[in-house]
């Protein structure tokens, strides 16, 4: 009697390693406490009157805001006492 080969055991095909995925630091410089920056007076100026122009700005809005909910209360108060009237 022959005997047959035996052929070894297929193996489950395993799914490749995933690539990994580079991922790239950011590298922050940070600023000594002691370190000083230099600005020439130009930016300087021109940051400063951004601030002020900004901070009018809010102020304005601020102002109007107000404005408006006084507005709405006196159109409130006014279409009850205009339409609440009668002439009898």
């Amino acid at each position: 009697m022959a005997t047959a080969k035996k052929t070894p055991a297929k193996k489950a095909p395993t799914k490749a390693p995933a690539k990994k995925v580079l991922v790239q630091s950011k590298v922050v410089a940070k600023a000594k406490p002691d370190e000083e920056f230099r600005m020439p007076m130009e930016v300087k100026d021109w940051i400063d009157q951004a601030a002020s122009r900004m901070k009018s700005m809010q102020g304005k809005i601020d102002r109007l805001e107000t404005e408006i909910t006084e507005l709405k209360s006196y159109k409130k108060w006014a279409e009850h006492r205009i339409l609440g009237s009668s002439y009898e």
